[in-house]
């Protein structure tokens, strides 16, 4: 008899300036070399899930260029190092080194010509195996983003399989 296996969707964790679950200030990130760190989200002690989802959703203040991208990366850490050593505060990345070792989620690839427009990426099985971890952000295109509190965020929901 065959079993079924569905993705178990839990509570999103949501990485934004100020009215989500974790701090990271994205309004306003400077173009071509705006680089930032989110704040140490903690998962929890025990058994946790290693599958996740991370949406994507941002807003430039003016019109972005066609084909430009923002990437997404994740900090791993124990509770005492992280990749990149960028810390465990909402906080400026001194150096693109760093994200180079940082695992990359993917990239949001602007597909509007248009300020003040959300864009949306999602991906999909985004492994995170550690108890702790930081988002991070590399905003590549020639525009900031949206100076406006939360109008860009990122979110992370845990997916693990189940079975039936």
């Amino acid at each position: 008899m065959a079993t079924k296996v569905y993705s178990a969707i839990e509570t999103p964790v949501t990485f934004t300036d100020s009215t989500g679950d974790v701090a990271i200030t994205l309004a306003n990130l400077a173009a071509t070399t705006g680089m930032r760190v989110s704040a140490r989200y903690d998962r929890g002690a025990g058994s946790l899930p290693a599958l996740h989802t991370v949406q994507v959703n941002m807003a430039f203040e003016t019109t972005p260029v066609f084909g430009e991208s923002v990437y997404i990366y994740i900090s791993s850490s124990d509770g005492t190092q992280e990749d990149g050593q960028v810390g465990a505060s909402d906080a400026a990345v001194a150096s693109a080194y760093q994200l180079q070792n940082m695992m990359i989620v993917g990239a949001l690839t602007v597909d509007v010509q248009a300020a003040d427009t959300l864009m949306t990426a999602t991906f999909h099985n985004v492994p995170i195996l550690t108890r702790y971890f930081s988002v991070a952000v590399h905003n590549a295109t020639a525009d900031n983003l949206q100076n406006d509190a939360n109008a860009s965020s990122i979110v992370v929901t845990a997916t693990p399989p189940e079975s039936q």
